[in-house]
């Protein structure tokens, strides 16, 4: 693999890329200035490959399309006889719509089935970019067709980004992909041949938490029935008894069916229980003890299995609150159950590490993470974690998010006042939230701290200095529904 920087790009996911160029937009950078650096690197790479000779562009209807016609009439092609065939008839995008007018000027166009006729030495598949990939169904028509018939011809194929169908039983096969920023998943030699990686004029704030997160957020159902937006169960409370609610709140607002929240009888009794969390009586009276371990244990076996836990909020550190949350932990990891641990009960986590096995997101502070991880960085600390499945998230004035295989982002923005007393039980809550509807650790880690961000903000110019955690909530609703129109 050429071209990728060690130790400053992770392999991302397909989805993270419309997660960069959203977020890549909203930091006012131009998105055709970004498909044409894509389609020059392409043409680039183009030209090495062709040895001079005849080139035939493949050209889908999206964005990968668009980045086909800026390198089929790129300069970098001078010289070299190309031609294009599309797939459709017109882009879909704006932006690829304003790369194939440009590359009408200068080129014929041909529509599937119309083909053009050449001597070509080289395929260039520009049809299906990350939006297609990895679905391991069928391409649909004309997608298929047009696969099929690159195959047919046992032309040498370069891909642009991710070969077309990559994942899927019709999937193009190239000797060379070219793609952008970073690796994707499932991109290896013998399914995308030779890969290079090209840098592309990206702010390197793209790669922290935004608007383009919510991108990532699991799409409404018209049919949902109750249930099928998740379960979470909150275990929590103590000496505390407000801060079980916020969690519970804030994950409520996230878009989460059915929260249940767990506390001491003590401190249940004193809560002022809002009608959208449902109480469960635990065995202990003043503080979490292994006497609820047998309960929690019956719950999650129970009907009501939770899709996701947060565990920690208000719930104090006496010895044997310890002992429980290392035994709920441990039941985690043993029901592939994903997790949030939070406030004191990041106390009971195991000494410079992460637990094996445990799937789910950490939220020290400073403080915290120093004192559990004991001079262990983070990214030390995930070494032996995969894909998304984990994800510590250092909270403070700009939060500090890392996950496995090198992830590293910040989470910046908001309002002073989101210093106040319960927003991490909030950012808690909504990370659980996040994890019972099905997100992956990091990118439900990354989604929460950027609409608790910018729910902190909405709140606090209705608020002002008197703003209180409590308050919040309703504007994590608020935001998310906002950025899921706009993503």
């Amino acid at each position: 693999m050429k071209g990728a920087s060690e130790g400053t790009r992770w392999e991302m996911h397909w989805d993270e890329v419309a997660v960069f160029d959203i977020n890549s937009a909203s930091l006012g950078v131009d998105e055709f200035a970004l498909m044409t650096a894509a389609g020059e690197a392409l043409a680039h790479e183009v030209a090495k490959a062709s040895g001079g000779k005849e080139v035939l562009f493949l050209c889908g209807p999206g964005n990968n399309g668009g980045d086909g016609f800026v390198a089929a009439c790129s300069r970098s092609l001078a010289g070299i006889r190309t031609s294009v065939l599309s797939s459709h008839e017109s882009s879909k995008t704006e932006t690829s719509s304003r790369a194939r007018g440009m590359a009408a000027k200068g080129l014929q166009i041909y529509v599937w089935p119309d083909s053009p006729k050449g001597d070509w030495a080289l395929i260039v598949d520009c049809l299906l970019g990350s939006g297609g990939a990895g679905s391991g169904e069928q391409l649909r028509s004309p997608i298929r067709e047009i696969s099929d018939w690159a195959r047919s011809t046992e032309l040498p194929i370069l891909s642009c980004d991710i070969p077309t169908g990559l994942g899927g039983i019709d999937a193009l096969k190239p000797v060379r992909t070219i793609t952008f920023h970073s690796p994707k998943m499932g991109m290896t030699e013998s399914e995308c041949g030779e890969i290079v990686v090209s840098e592309l004029p990206w702010p390197i704030e793209v790669r922290n938490c935004g608007v383009g997160d919510a991108s990532r957020y699991p799409a409404m159902e018209p049919d949902a029935r109750k249930g099928d937006r998740g379960r979470l169960l909150v275990v929590g409370g103590g000496p505390y008894h407000g801060a079980p609610i916020l969690s519970g709140m804030a994950a409520a607002r996230s878009g989460c069916d059915l929260i249940h929240v767990a506390m001491p009888a003590s401190a249940s009794s004193r809560s002022q229980w809002p009608p959208s969390l449902i109480p469960e009586k635990l065995p202990d009276r003043e503080f979490l003890t292994s006497e609820s371990i047998g309960a929690l244990s019956d719950f999650i076996d129970s009907g009501r299995t939770p899709d996701a836990m947060v565990i920690g909020p208000g719930i104090g550190r006496e010895k044997e609150s310890m002992d429980a949350i290392e035994s709920i932990i441990s039941l985690s990891i043993s029901k592939s159950l994903p997790l949030v641990i939070d406030a004191d009960a990041i106390s009971a986590l195991p000494e410079g590490k992460w637990p094996d096995g445990l799937i789910g997101v950490a939220t020290p502070h400073l403080g915290e993470v120093e004192r559990w991880l004991s001079g262990t960085s983070p990214r030390q600390a995930l070494a032996n974690c995969t894909k998304e499945d984990s994800a510590i998230v250092i909270t403070g004035f700009e939060d500090e998010i890392f996950g496995p295989q090198g992830r590293h982002c910040y989470a910046t923005g908001g309002h002073p006042r989101m210093a106040v007393s319960g927003t991490g039980d909030l950012l808690a809550g909504t990370i659980g939230g996040f994890l019972a509807q099905g997100m992956a650790p990091w990118p439900a880690a990354r989604l929460a701290c950027a609409v608790l961000r910018e729910a902190g903000s909405r709140t606090a110019k209705e608020k002002g200095p008197g703003l209180l955690a409590d308050d919040v909530p309703v504007h994590i609703a608020h935001t998310l529904s906002d950025w899921t129109r706009d993503a």
